[in-house]
């Protein structure tokens, strides 16, 4: 099979070869390309030493030495950069997360064996063809991911391979092997040696991968999910005890994601939606589950955990928002909306619905109905958005200037008037009227 490469890609390849050096396209971008997905990225591996690759540049192509002392130069492109490192092996990973030295090496098949998976061990030449010394090929064509090596040893290394494991699972939809996936249980407790960063990173990519809920299952089953999110590990396997719920916790969670689109907010919160639900149970002479104040409760365990992880501020109050909100109930009728929009956005507003029809979704038969109920609250929304309805006091037709201008002298007051006139025009749109407003204020006022 050819590939077919970036004219820059193939740019950079001529110079390190005109400059007598060997130059290969690696990794993740020969794997997607082979199954026939566009590269997000574009490596190169090359003979050629650090400074080999700045002569080899210089004055033809902008560099940025990234990491020199580890081999590898970014290439600047018109509308694009590629990744270019020079052969090597790695040696010890003393701190189970990156080799304490580099060897620079002239063998391609020695800086491959040195890679996670067999899938990720491939390079390619434009004239040469595919190398592939460990069957990387035929593992993607069965869908298998397997570590070049033995997994023991790749995970004792580096700990993150574990989480990458999980996070192809989730974007390939690939098996691990049997030896992979018993490897990474094995090396589990290595994760302590991860970066709160890089699992942020790597849940990430996770969930937002078109067969989540598949590695999710494994990551839970294999412990996994339990290290990186321990708070997690009550919901796992926890019955609901409820007519409405014909799944776990864990599994009503990550189903509910997987029927959610594809946008990382709405599935981060529903990953953590019902966290709170083991901490709050409670049981009746029935042997029906409850869980009031469960929304609440875990939207405070997500606060922690997305700050334990680094999220950034913004999504991380975004996400506890959705969370606290999400069992609330919302009555289809125009004024309760318009009050909701106006408090809390449309932005929101339509994110939270997504949110609770993929909730929904993943709950037993019994809640089927609600999601017409989701269906005529949508069409409402927009129903008062194509109208225009004011919403916030910036759409208010009058504001502050307006009742001094009308005699009306400005006091702590004004302020909770301009309120209660939005409560109105909330309810009756109608009056969303400049000289309706002002009279209205005056009589407050009387």
């Amino acid at each position: 099979m050819k590939i077919a490469m970036p004219d820059f890609v193939l740019e950079c390849i001529s110079l390190l070869e005109t400059s007598g050096h060997t130059a290969h396209i690696v990794g993740g971008c020969v794997r997607d390309s082979l199954l026939g997905h566009v590269p997000a990225d574009w490596d190169i591996c090359t003979s050629a030493l650090p400074g080999q690759m700045q002569a080899a540049f210089k004055n033809k192509v902008r560099t940025l030495p990234t990491g020199l002392k580890h081999g590898t130069l970014t290439l600047l492109g018109k509308d694009m950069s590629v990744e270019a490192t020079t052969l090597r092996r790695d040696g010890e990973y003393l701190d189970h997360r990156r080799p304490d030295t580099v060897d620079f090496t002239l063998s391609l098949e020695e800086d491959l064996a040195r890679r996670d998976f067999t899938v990720n061990a491939m390079a390619y030449h434009p004239r040469d063809g595919l190398c592939d010394p460990f069957g990387g090929q035929d593992d993607m064509s069965a869908g298998i991911l397997r570590c070049v090596g033995n997994p023991l040893n790749r995970f004792e290394e580096d700990a993150l391979r574990i989480l990458r494991l999980f996070r192809f699972v989730s974007q390939l939809g690939f098996e691990p092997h049997t030896e992979t996936l018993a490897g990474a249980k094995a090396r589990k407790s290595l994760l302590a040696a991860v970066s709160p960063e890089r699992v942020c990173s790597e849940l990430d990519k996770l969930i937002m991968g078109r067969s989540a809920h598949k590695s999710l299952r494994l990551a839970t089953d294999s412990g996994i999910l339990s290290e990186i999110l321990p708070e997690f590990a009550p919901a796992i396997g926890f019955d609901q005890r409820s007519p409405y719920h014909d799944r776990t916790v864990d599994e009503h969670s990550f189903a509910a994601l997987s029927f959610a689109e594809r946008k990382h907010s709405l599935r981060l919160s529903l990953l953590l939606h019902d966290i709170g639900k083991p901490y709050v149970a409670t049981v009746d002479e029935n042997g029906q589950g409850h869980y009031k104040g469960h929304a609440r409760a875990g939207a405070e365990i997500a606060r922690q955990i997305l700050a334990r992880l680094r999220y950034p501020a913004k999504t991380a109050r975004h996400v506890e928002k959705l969370i606290a909100f999400h069992n609330k109930r919302l009555l289809a009728q125009l004024g309760v909306l318009r009050r909701f929009l106006g408090e809390h956005g449309v932005e929101f507003t339509r994110e939270l619905m997504d949110l609770k029809e993929a909730d929904n979704r993943a709950k037993s038969a019994l809640c089927a109905e609600r999601l017409n109920h989701y269906r005529q609250i949508r069409a409402m929304i927009e129903q008062i958005l194509v109208a225009g309805d004011c919403l916030t006091l910036a759409d208010l037709a009058i504001n502050g200037d307006n009742l001094i201008a009308a005699g009306i002298e400005p006091s702590p007051e004004t302020g909770r008037i301009l309120r209660e006139l939005l409560e109105l025009v909330w309810r009756e749109p109608e009056k969303n009227d400049r000289d309706i407003l002002l009279k209205l204020a005056a009589k407050k006022l009387d």
